[in-house]
């Protein structure tokens, strides 16, 4: 039984916090915010580094208009 394509947005309706994995945070916050509308770095994850840890997180909430188009792309390295 095959099960027809169903879109991120539509799993999603209320948008879905993400991660960036990408090696360019900066650059990719800005695509975003031209291309989609929104500015990631307003996120209270983004740009994050937490006690001893020796990375920094760049998380945020993506809202359901710009899902299917970030998320479910695969244009952009993104996480869970």
């Amino acid at each position: 039984m095959a099960f027809p394509d169903t879109a991120w947005s539509e799993m999603f309706p209320e948008g879905r916090y993400i991660f960036y994995e990408g090696d360019y945070p900066e650059l990719f916050a800005e695509h975003i915010m031209r291309k989609h509308g929104f500015d990631v770095r307003l996120s209270p994850d983004w740009g994050v580094t937490y006690p001893g840890c020796d990375f920094t997180t760049y998380a945020f909430h993506c809202p359901v208009h710009a899902l299917d188009a970030i998320y479910g792309s695969g244009k952009y390295p993104m996480g869970s």
